[in-house]
Parts: C-alpha cells; structure tokens; sequence
C-alpha cells in the first residue's frame, strides 16, 4: 500500500489536503503516480497522513474478490474516519468501481462523496471544492471495440480523477531509485478465470518513443532499476504499427545511461521465444529473473483455463530457459482449485512445481468471479480442498525458495540497497538495511538484511557476504 498526501492550491479556495491510498499491483500504483504528477502540476503539494486530510482518494483493485473485500474495508475506515470529523470527502476509483458499477456500490455506500472508474479523459478544469455527489456511472472496458467508451450519463461535475494516463508523467511512489514501466495495457487472452478484460478492455501497447522518453526521465530523476510491467508483457509492439518486439524496447531502455537493473515481469510463456531468451544471456542489464506466469501444467486444466499452451510447450520453454540464461530466478503464478482439478491433476502439479524447482512462487486459491467462463463450470472444488491444496503447494514453494537462499550462504553477492530497516516504532536502525538481490523483485519476494558500520545510501549497489538465512531472507555484512 502506498500513501501519499498532498494541498491544494486554488485561487478560489483556502490550502486543502488529500491524500492517495493506492490498491492492488504495480500496475495500478502506476496509474496512482501519474496522478500526482498531474495533481502537483496544478499546484498540489504533499503532506503525509490521510488521517486529518480534507479528502482521501482510495484507487482500489478489483482483480479477485479478497482484493474487493480488501477495498471495502478500506471504504468502512475512511468512513469512520469521515463521520469523526477527521477528513471531509471520500473519493473512491479505480478497478473495483470499473467492475461493479459506481451506482451499486453508491448504493452500498451512501457515505463516499465520488465514485470513477478507469479514468480515460484529461479535464481542463477541475472542480474540487463542490458539495455534490458524483454518481458517474461504470465506465465501459469494451472489448469489442478497440476504444473505452465513457458512459457516464449521471456526471453531475468534472471528474476529479480523469485523465489520459498514456500522455502524462508521473511522480515515482517507490523508492526513488526503482521505477516500474508500464509497457501496456488491457488483455485480449481471454482466459476463462481472469476478469482484467472486463476491467481494463483490449491489450494495448504503448508506444516506443513514449516508453523511451518515459525511461529517460526516469533515468535522469536518479532511477536505477526499471521493473518491466503490462497484463502481459511478451504481447508488447505486437499490435503496434511498427510490430515491434519486446526485444527491441528492452534493448533501446539498456543503452539508457543510468539505468542498473531490468527487471522482466508478467511475461506470458506462449510468446517468450529465442529472440528475447538470447538476449537476456547478452545484455547485462537484463537481470536473470524471469516472472512467468504458468497457472497449472495439466492440458485439461490449461484448455479449461484457455491458456493457449500445453505442458509438453511449457517445459520445453523452462528447459531451454534453465540451459540459456546463467544463474537463472523462475517466479511464477499457480492456482490451485480450479474446476475440474482431480487429486490426480493435483499431483501432477505438485511433482511439477517438485520438478522445476522455481526460486519464486504465488499460489492463488481458484475464486469463481463474475462475468468470467470458469465461474459457470458445476464441477468446483470444496473449499476446503482447495485450502488443504493451497497450504500444501504453498509449502512446497516456499521450501525451494528457502534452498535457493540456503544455497547464498558464504557467497559475496550484489545487493541493492532499498533503505534503512525500520520498527514497528518508527525507530529506524542506523546500522541495519534492506536489500535486494537480482533474485528479489521489489515488494513480492524476499529481501536482504544487510548490516554495516557506515552508512549506505538507498539505490547503492554494494557487496556483502551473506552469513546465515532467515526463513527466505538473507542476513549478511556490507564488505
């Protein structure tokens, strides 16, 4: 979760604050920071806490139901927050209000001033302090169309979070050293589990010269890790006119001075072909780390899923992947549960997982969402199969990652320095660090506890000897 706040300046208003708790993925704290871009454009300054802010935005995510529920009792916080008199306005947007509709979830919550979904237009004005509730009806992800259509018939005043998101900058919410670029948007695979089409519409890349100039910037504002992001990366230049490659994006973003670290991620195995497997053992820029996505192995559950690969494609991909690519960190995503899935299918995931021993994992329980094909299939899992399957597979996963960090022991390895550990307190420790390896994506995997009698400023790339391990963490001294 990131928070971040910011005053309004107005020439008809006094000095308000708000503040932004941004929901879900990278990919929509993407969307968060180019708002802010636009908001400090127009004079908005930063402050810290949503508690005490004239008005709280939350951009909510909408991919499974827990997200939903995780956003509602965010929604109930706020509201608390309201009714106390410690902040004036709730305003709610992003995936969730796209998916359900802002009229069902007005009704549900009375109390939020505004509702949005996926802004699409860049206002010219904007009108803050109104005593008016926006109801803006859903916006439409059509994916029968190549364009978003707007269907906001109840608009009662300009919305305060639309804005063309591909053609404006953004103030970074990580760490100032460690950036994500997000390279497209949409999907138009259609799996029969996934709602992202209906939330984001059709697979659309952005532009080359837009994601170069965007990888400038970052580059030029003191960023030395670029995360590659999209629904699905491997996609990219593909609908474009030029039928680019991702590989000729990533090697355009390596000649960037500056630039550290590319990180791969949400790569979809059906399009990671040799050009792209050669070219990570090439450019040292491109860290060894590959996100890759799987779901199951079994060609039931996989044509079920409408995943568009078989087992037989997909090992072939890993294998070659493992003999190409030295020192190689798989993550990958796999849900347990689905319609269908026997003790057999079952077991044969597991010998799978077993088999290629992959250093990163996210296991998801299958959740039946609405408007997707799986959530029509009568044969489900009980759930309590599915939790007793999850745990178990969860187990498996963690326990490779604890060998692959196990393995780090007495090794001297580069590690990037996020910034100084801190309390619960508040209390930051002087001479204890957080670190990534080229094996830790930022936020999702394990990190690095690095000790050192100087200081180390975060982005700094440093040595350190790694002595013992702490469930997937590792534990080592600066050298």
């Amino acid at each position: 979760m990131i928070i971040s706040n910011m005053q309004i300046k107005d020439d008809k208003i006094s000095r308000e604050t708000f503040s932004i708790i941004s929901l879900g993925c990278s990919k929509n704290l993407v969307d968060s920071e180019k708002y802010v871009r636009q908001m400090r454009e127009q004079g908005y300054e930063f402050n810290t806490e949503p508690d005490g802010s004239d008005a709280v935005i939350l951009n909510t995510c909408g991919f499974l139901k827990s997200a939903r529920n995780e956003a509602r009792e965010y929604i109930r916080s706020l509201i608390d927050l309201k009714k106390e008199g410690r902040i004036k306005r709730i305003i709610v947007r992003g995936c969730m209000t796209q998916f359900e509709g802002t009229k069902q979830l007005a009704e549900e919550f009375p109390d939020v001033d505004e509702w949005f979904g996926i802004p699409i237009n860049t206002p010219k004005n904007i009108n803050f302090n109104t005593d008016k509730i926006t109801t803006t009806d859903k916006i439409t992800a059509d994916t029968n169309t190549d364009k978003n259509t707007n269907t906001d018939t109840d608009t009662e005043q300009i919305s305060l979070l639309s804005y063309k998101q591909s053609e404006i900058e953004r103030d970074i919410l990580t760490a100032k050293h460690v950036a994500y670029l997000r390279i497209a948007d949409g999907c138009s695979r259609r799996c029969s589990f996934c709602t992202i089409p209906d939330i984001r519409g059709k697979f659309r890349s952005e532009p080359m010269d837009k994601l170069l100039m965007e990888s400038n910037q970052l580059a030029q504002s003191g960023v030395k890790e670029i995360v590659i992001i999209a629904q699905e990366t491997t996609f990219w230049g593909k609908d474009l006119p030029e039928n680019y490659s991702l590989v000729d994006l990533l090697r355009r973003i390596a000649d960037i001075d500056g630039i550290r670290w590319i990180r791969l991620m949400y790569a979809y195995p059906g399009f990671f072909d040799n050009e792209l497997i050669t070219f990570f053992g090439q450019n040292e820029k491109m860290l060894p780390y590959i996100d890759l996505p799987l779901q199951h192995i079994n060609n039931t559950i996989l044509n079920r899923m409408n995943r568009n690969i078989t087992q037989d494609e997909t090992e072939k991909l890993l294998d070659n992947l493992r003999n190409k690519i030295d020192q190689l960190v798989l993550r990958t995503s796999l849900i347990v549960g689905f319609p269908g899935e026997t003790n057999k299918i079952f077991d044969e995931l597991v010998r799978f997982v077993m088999k290629w021993k992959f250093e990163r994992a996210g296991i998801f329980a299958f959740s039946p969402e609405p408007k997707t094909a799986a959530a029509k299939f009568n044969d489900r899992i009980p759930i309590p199969t599915i939790e007793r399957r999850f745990r178990q597979l969860t187990e498996i996963c963690n326990q490779n990652a604890v060998a692959w960090g196990k393995r780090q022991k007495n090794n001297i390895v580069s590690v990037q320095i996020d910034g100084n550990y801190i309390e619960d307190s508040g209390y930051v420790e002087p001479n204890l660090f957080i670190g990534r390896t080229y094996a830790d994506a930022p936020d999702i995997d394990p990190v690095v506890y690095v000790t050192s009698d100087k200081k180390i400023e975060s982005g700094k790339l440093i040595k350190c000897e790694i002595l013992e391990t702490d469930g997937n963490n590792l534990v080592g001294i600066g050298v």
